[in-house]
């Protein structure tokens, strides 16, 4: 009988100390943001956070815009949201903004590691809802450009991005991939998930590839440079019959971007890929991947830093309501866009 007895104890012991089991969440769904309706959707994002408001970005620049982002920011604190923000230490104007949060509750901060640029444009509402893409804190992107953006909606996807993000904020220099396990159809991405995820999409393109090209920098003498292995994925993709259409910024005062943007085109062209320019007076600053039936949407640009160093962060989905608004809104950028700048 004490045998027993003691088995029994270590039976009920052992089912005691097991840990509970990782909670199922639901697949992430997603819808497209872009251009002028970013600002709403962030005011509905942030308007309906509960416990906790998570923001990493590289600028926050004072102006209308921006302020009313700064009330709802600081309207989320008052009403007892744990509100957290991350600037990037390279922008001046951040300063002044981190002083002004501080002031209405808002744990707000700078990146101030030498090594690491904070390149994200991301918000994350409870772990269940996410913004992310291309769009900064800035009257220009959100009231002029062409800005491309996923939300995230529920399930594993809002809550990868607020794990990644909550590491980021507290000053985790690592570039480790969170341990949240992400079910379809949106997946989101952070740091080194992006590259392999756009190569992978690319290599296996069968039908088609849209593209926008804000800013990238080309190194034909590195063909492992990761600039290298998009453009090179992407002439790839032409030369196997696919329908490949990408359009490229040009600025009317950005001539450096201007300069590095044409020798990419060039190279492309060269390799026979169709490339148009965008009118100068609006600034292209999406970074959007359709290829076949599914978006790559992120804050990195085609470079080396975007998507080995900087810290970043975007989305891919298939949802076909989502492909058809970015068609919607890619098919008039390419056909309004002409064969050389103006």
């Amino acid at each position: 009988r004490l045998r027993a007895a003691w088995l029994g104890c270590l039976l009920l012991s052992a089912c005691a100390a097991a840990p509970d089991p990782a909670p199922t969440l639901p697949p992430t769904t997603s819808t497209l943001v872009c251009d002028r309706d970013y600002l709403p959707a962030l005011r509905e994002l942030v308007r309906g956070a509960q416990e906790e408001l998570l923001a990493a970005q590289w600028e926050l620049h004072p102006s209308g815009t921006t302020a009313a982002i700064e009330d709802l920011l600081a309207e989320a604190a008052d009403r007892g949201v744990t509100v957290r923000l991350l600037l990037d230490d390279e922008v001046d104007a951040n300063v002044a903004a981190v002083e002004r949060l501080l002031e209405r509750g808002v744990q707000a901060r700078m990146d101030e590691r030498p090594d690491t640029r904070v390149h994200s444009k991301v918000l994350v509402a409870d772990g269940r809802d996410a913004l992310v893409g291309s769009t900064n804190w800035s009257s220009t992107s959100i009231d002029f450009n062409h800005e491309c953006n996923l939300r995230l909606l529920e399930g594993a996807g809002p809550a990868y991005v607020g794990d990644w993000l909550r590491g980021v904020i507290d000053g985790d220099a690592g570039r480790t991939e969170p341990s949240t396990t992400q079910d379809g159809p949106a997946i989101a991405l952070v740091d080194d998930d992006l590259l392999p995820s756009l190569l992978d999409r690319l290599e296996a393109a069968t039908e088609r590839v849209d593209f926008v090209l804000y800013a990238t920098f080309l190194q034909p003498k590195n063909p492992s440079a990761p600039t290298m292995q998009v453009f090179q994925a992407i002439a790839d993709a032409q030369a196997r019959g696919l329908t490949v259409r990408g359009v490229a910024d040009w600025s009317d005062w950005n001539h450096g971007n201007n300069k590095r943007n044409a020798d990419a085109v060039a190279w492309l062209r060269e390799r026979d890929v169709p490339m148009r320019w965008e009118d100068p007076r609006i600034n292209t600053h999406a970074k959007a991947f359709l290829i076949d039936d599914v978006l790559q949407v992120q804050s990195a640009n085609v470079s080396t830093s975007g998507f080995s160093s900087n810290r970043e962060v975007g989305a891919v989905t298939p949802e076909s309501g989502t492909i058809a608004a970015f068609s919607a809104w890619f098919d008039p950028l390419w056909d309004g866009s002409t064969e050389e700048p103006k």
